[in-house]
């Protein structure tokens, strides 16, 4: 009896009355007005049945398109949110960034103290807060000329006070250079609040909605980020520093655009919303560049944050979201909503999947029962072996990702050339980066790009190491080179980690993941403190922790060719299905 239901349906004769026939349980519906309805429309009993239409939310998405006018202002409006986030995630690579200093010698200082004066290289030793001891004799000598037959060869007493070659940083106006600890603990807390915020976002977006995390986040980073700008001490801007990452960031945005669109497109589309957040980034520089007083420097990138406050009526809560929690009607809406901004008629199968769908929802709602709803649930998790072994080996692709990533960027202050160009490459190098991710992802899988990767990435950190610095264009080369294969691969990881987890728990288990991952970018910014062992060592240590993911990566399923899981157990029979997509013929 489903089947004349279905037809009649096609013939759009009591449509509404056969939809019900046709989706509801046939125990709870009388088969015999079906059945009158299909005499009616001369339809033989003994037709044959028709198909089901089952509900295909990627099918609605690829009817929808993925770059219409809908989508293209998603995505502006993401890039605007996720650049500013970008700017204000690396602030420390210029505000705590090491500023040349030197001895104050007051027998030898003029009426005006400035950095560079004619006996400068006799005011500091190997570029410690020791300086040349000066001959008695000399020191009651008040005098602006100092010669080097004044100083001690041999003996040296610790600085008084510094001078420092400008006042821009913060390591300048706390009188930190002494103390260079404190510079690099200021991105150690900077990364020590991601470990909270990862958690804590992924358990908020993933109960409550993609959007909560959108808009809410960078309200906390712009409150927090204005109120570092006039920090009066050291220890309150490394408070507010902990508080900015523990409140706020999150990689919410990257779920909604991977969620937004059909499975065929969701790598390039998010590649595409990475390289307008990277043209954002490497803005940065230019920014830093012309404002260098990092208080000034700050409020330029903290204050737009506050404009995201507006997108709570400018962008929709996920669709997939909506549908895993139960929340029918919203989706419906902003599917509809979709199709009208984007002047697309959707067919009449995607309409039936729609009406189908309302149905549920109206019938649950009258008889006061819901569809059990999934909840995350850590238990639940953990007895899961396959989810589990999947956060284990994910969270150590991400330490080694996120190690070598961010210790990239933070050293690029350090190599040779203008530190505010130097960081605006690195940035920029993401642009041709993602269109080859885009590309090779989609066409070679996950697994084989993101081992190649990671391999060129170590052998390219390990030759800029040995590159004599007489030759430094090559030097920076094979470390823009290393730095784009570093890109490569974490944006991969990041793909794969929300292909393999439920939508239910998308977020949640993929920033516990990150958050492991994490304790790579805590120690990253204390890898400058290695040049001083040996010349080059942080490229050499980028190049060892490069090789983790590459051989991590194997073994993970490639889930190119799979649907994005909806529940748990979906998620867990991701290899089955990978391994059945291998055998069928081609």
């Amino acid at each position: 009896m489903l089947g004349y239901a279905v037809l009649l349906c096609m013939y759009e004769v009591h449509a509404t009355e056969c939809f019900r026939c046709k989706w509801r349980n046939t125990r709870d519906v009388s088969d015999h007005n079906c059945q009158k309805l299909a005499i009616k429309m001369s339809v033989s009993p003994h037709a044959a049945p028709v198909q089901e239409v089952q509900f295909n939310l990627d099918g609605i998405l690829s009817e929808l398109g993925s770059y219409g006018k809908y989508q293209l202002l998603l995505l502006l409006l993401l890039a605007f949110r996720d650049s500013f986030l970008n700017m204000c995630n690396f602030n420390y690579v210029f505000t705590a960034a090491e500023v040349p200093f030197r001895c104050r010698i007051p027998e030898c200082e003029s009426p005006v103290t400035t950095f560079n004066e004619s006996w400068s290289s006799l005011a500091v030793v190997n570029s410690t807060c020791f300086r040349a001891a000066l001959y008695s004799s000399a020191s009651t000598n008040a005098t602006s000329t100092c010669v080097p037959e004044m100083f001690r060869a041999n003996s040296t007493v610790p600085c008084d006070e510094v001078v420092y070659e400008d006042y821009n940083s913060i390591v300048a106006e706390f009188d930190l250079g002494c103390q260079p600890w404190k510079r690099t603990l200021i991105g150690t807390v900077h990364n020590l609040g991601l470990l909270f915020s990862f958690v804590v976002s992924g358990i908020i977006s993933d109960r409550y909605g993609r959007k909560v995390i959108i808009v809410g986040t960078p309200l906390m980073v712009g409150i927090a980020g204005l109120l570092k700008s006039i920090a009066f001490n050291y220890w309150t801007l490394l408070v507010l520093e902990f508080l900015e990452t523990a409140l706020g960031y999150g990689n919410a945005s990257m779920v909604l655009s991977l969620e937004s669109v059909s499975q065929n497109n969701r790598v390039a589309f998010s590649c595409i919303a990475d390289i307008l957040s990277s043209l954002g980034g490497a803005f940065f520089g230019l920014i830093a560049w012309k404002i260098p007083y990092w208080r000034h420097m700050m409020r330029a990138i903290y204050a737009p944050l506050l404009i995201v406050v507006f997108y709570i009526f400018l962008v929709d809560e996920g669709v997939r979201w909506l549908l895993a929690n139960n929340r029918k009607h919203e989706a419906v809406r902003v599917l509809n909503k979709v199709a009208k901004i984007n002047n697309i008629t959707l067919s009449n199968k995607a309409k039936e999947m729609l009406l189908m769908i309302t149905e549920e929802q109206n019938k649950a709602e009258e008889t006061g029962k819901t569809q059990f709803q999934e909840t995350p649930n850590i238990c639940s998790i953990l007895r899961s072996k396959k989810i589990l072994l999947r956060i284990s080996i994910i969270a150590a692709c991400f330490f080694c990702c996120m190690f070598v990533n961010s210790g990239t960027i933070i050293n690029s202050t350090n190599i040779s050339g203008n530190k505010y160009l130097n960081f605006s490459i690195l940035m920029l190098v993401d642009v041709p980066t993602r269109i080859v991710t885009a590309l090779t992802l989609t066409r070679f899988g996950r697994k084989t790009p993101i081992c190649v990767a990671y391999c060129l990435c170590a052998v390219f950190f390990m030759t800029s190491a040995f590159v004599p610095k007489t030759i430094w264009w090559a030097s920076v080369m094979f470390y823009m080179a290393g730095k784009m294969c570093s890109s490569y691969g974490i944006f991969s990881i990041n793909v794969v980690a929300m292909e393999v987890f439920p939508t239910t728990s998308r977020n949640s288990l993929t920033n516990i993941a990150n958050t492991v991952g994490r304790i790579g970018s805590v120690l990253a910014p204390q890898t400058p403190l290695l040049e001083q062992f040996m010349p080059g060592l942080p490229s050499i240590v980028f190049a060892v922790a490069a090789l983790g993911p590459a051989a991590l990566s194997l073994c993970l399923p490639d889930t190119s060719r799979t649907a994005l899981p909806e529940k748990i157990a979906d998620a867990e029979k991701i290899d089955d299905q990978v391994a059945k997509d291998n055998t069928a013929p081609a």
